[in-house]
């Protein structure tokens, strides 16, 4: 059931003047920092659209810590509260409370008929800046939908790095930096779309929704682009204590939407860069330091290689395997996960997603061990290394993502007739 907050009684779906735009965030026992969100928000869209009327939507997965009533003591605009059912697998940092509130999110945004910005609420602050440079694509240059690009340390969301984004651009030629988007803007028209597509994905509570909504937009008929939203620590999303179950979360959900896209992707041949779209100063703000512990992360690569020989059996060639054994005969610091035989690795898990080789939860978890070698060796290659030498490190990945990817169209089509 949906609460409204009538700070600004002349907005709304039942008024006469419609929303300019609406601001959807998501909580869960959040009480202690959503006061401040809520109050950055609506800064944010006060310095963004001053004057225009705007819209709030708080979507709230059953809080008993007093969230919701902090919100309304905080709130001085039109706030819109809906409630949504917490799947049992949900809980914060592994993103997978986000599908039922992006729905409850956009189904709001739905009947006001306008754009939004979602912002990712577990952070607990707003950089300022951010709503304008996220809305002023929708608003100003007529986009569908917006995707972060965020300022972080090269160690930092490295899953992105390493297998959504090389992934996502060399499946669909559409090359978002940060494809696993937690903050994003998008048009009334590209909502409109996916409401009227029905029901949304059943697997979207187990695997999360990101990978879904940024595969719509770079497969549908979508202007697209991305924003400079500055710094940003992405290691909460993507891995830490929770890598064991995050990371087949995200593989999990990019294997499905190669499914459902197969007729598009197939047809792909190289990629094109999607515009970066400016608006507003540029957030201030230093990317949060984040260390690699090297040595644990090719023990563990070694201790998969030694104990899931069986599973790889099924998934990876007699060549692969060969490659992998020698890799965990090296030392640290020799330790090189060539780009090939990662890609190589990626696609081939794909293909054993795809064909259903085995259970795919345990295939999914048996891909942990190899994401930490190829971990170890990239932050091993890297050390210390600014931006500026890294994305030209993780370009020729994508390249090498690319190059291999007839290997995978010609595996996915003719399984028994190509297998190296």
């Amino acid at each position: 059931m949906a609460h409204t907050e009538a700070g600004n009684p002349g907005v709304g779906p039942e008024a006469g003047e419609p929303a300019a735009f609406a601001v959807g965030v998501a909580t869960y026992n959040q009480a202690q920092t959503v006061g401040a969100l809520l109050q950055a928000v609506e800064g944010g869209l006060a310095a963004a659209l001053p004057g225009r009327p705007v819209v709030v939507i708080h979507a709230d997965g059953g809080s008993q810590d007093g969230t919701l009533e902090r919100a309304r003591e905080a709130s001085t605009g039109l706030l819109i509260q809906v409630s949504f059912a917490l799947d049992q697998l949900a809980r914060p940092g592994t993103g997978l409370v986000r599908p039922a509130a992006l729905r409850a999110i956009l189904g709001e945004v739905g009947k006001l008929g306008t754009g939004c910005a979602v912002l990712d609420a577990e952070a607990g602050s707003l950089p300022s800046g951010w709503i304008e440079r996220l809305a002023r694509p929708v608003l100003a240059d007529q986009m569908d939908f917006v995707a972060p690009c965020y300022l972080r340390h090269p160690l930092d969301g490295t899953i992105t790095s390493g297998i959504a984004f090389p992934l996502q651009r060399a499946l669909y030629g559409k090359g978002l930096r940060f494809p696993l988007a937690t903050d994003f803007a998008c048009s009334g028209r590209f909502i409109s779309a996916l409401l009227e597509a029905g029901e949304w994905p059943a697997e979207l509570s187990r695997v999360g929704s990101e990978a879904w909504l940024v595969t719509r937009a770079v497969t549908g008929d979508f202007r697209i682009c991305q924003a400079l939203l500055g710094a940003k620590d992405t290691t909460g999303a993507e891995g830490g204590s929770d890598l064991g179950l995050v990371l087949p979360r995200i593989l999990g959900a990019l294997f499905l939407e190669m499914e459902r896209h197969v007729a598009a992707w197939q047809k792909v041949r190289g990629a094109a860069p999607v515009p970066v779209c400016g608006g507003g100063a540029l957030p201030s703000g230093e990317p949060k330091p984040v260390g690699v512990d090297v040595p644990r992360a090719l023990e563990s690569y070694r201790l998969g290689q030694r104990n899931l020989q069986e599973v790889w059996r099924l998934v990876l060639s007699p060549a692969a395997l060969l490659e992998l054994a020698k890799l965990a005969q090296r030392t640290d610091q020799e330790f090189r996960f060539p780009d090939t035989l990662w890609a190589r690795t990626v696609y081939d898990f794909a293909l054993a997603h795809h064909f259903r080789v085995m259970n795919r939860d345990h295939l999914l978890a048996a891909f942990v061990p190899l994401y930490l070698g190829w971990l170890g060796s990239f932050a091993g290659e890297l050390g210390d290394a600014d931006p500026a030498r890294t994305e030209p490190r993780i370009e020729e990945l994508c390249l090498r993502y690319e190059s291999e990817k007839p290997y995978l169209i010609s595996r996915w089509r003719w399984p028994d007739r190509f297998n190296p």
